[in-house]
């Protein structure tokens, strides 16, 4: 695996996206700080310097591009289980500790010379503090894990997800950690804030949400849990 060091760049994934045409696959691309680090529906991923994990693994995309994100999820918990930490899945693409915010997760496909790539960026807060104001939910995992051994400790669970997990098995892996089952949830539709019951998580990785209407079946978008 080629392994890029970077001190601060503006987002590990812009820099692969980038710098794709001239780099081997699969690149894991570090940073000991991102200064415009993005998150999903635009979002910013706060990444301050020497406080995080902030990288990016480039690799051929293949047929299932839909399921990177659960795998990603599932791979960065079981690298920090493997430190007996247990964090949880906050359906799509967050990891919680604790009920806060520790992880996102942002993956991207395109095509770089004639080549179809994906671009999974993972931020991991190990020990950030002073998280800005519009950020009320972030956490840190609270440990000092070596970024790089970590981040290739990842990075080798995702390559090798396809071979270790069948759909089923990668969904069951994917649906005992998860924060958001059986939660009462806000998630939006067309522009309206709407309530239901988190109750599953399909074959296909959409949130099957329980509603007055019915169940409905959520393939992305922003979903909280209420909190009683």
């Amino acid at each position: 695996m080629n392994i890029i060091r970077l001190d601060t760049v503006d987002s590990t994934n812009t820099y692969a996206r980038a710098h794709a045409p001239s780099l081997p696959l699969p690149s894991l691309i570090i940073a000991r700080e991102q200064t415009a680090g993005r998150g999903r529906q635009g979002k910013i991923f706060y990444s301050p310097a020497g406080t995080g994990l902030y990288f990016t693994l480039l690799f051929e995309a293949d047929e299932n591009f839909d399921f990177v994100t659960p795998r990603a999820a599932v791979a960065v918990c079981k690298a920090l289980e493997s430190e007996e930490i247990s964090p949880q899945i906050k359906w799509v693409n967050d990891i919680y500790l604790g009920g806060r915010k520790v992880c996102g997760i942002l993956c991207e496909r395109f095509e770089s010379q004639g080549r179809m790539l994906t671009a999974a960026g993972i931020g991991i807060n190990l020990t950030t503090r002073d998280f800005p104001g519009e950020l009320p939910l972030a956490g840190s995992v609270g440990a000092a894990l070596d970024p790089v051994e970590t981040a290739e400790k990842i990075a080798l669970c995702l390559l090798n997800s396809p071979a270790d997990y069948s759909r089923d098995a990668l969904l069951a892996e994917y649906k005992k950690r998860s924060l958001i089952t059986g939660k009462e949830i806000e998630y939006t539709e067309n522009g309206r804030i709407l309530t239901g019951k988190a109750v599953d998580i399909n074959e296909n990785f959409n949130l099957e949400v329980e509603t007055p209407e019915g169940v409905k079946s959520l393939s992305s978008g922003e979903v909280s849990i209420i909190m009683r």
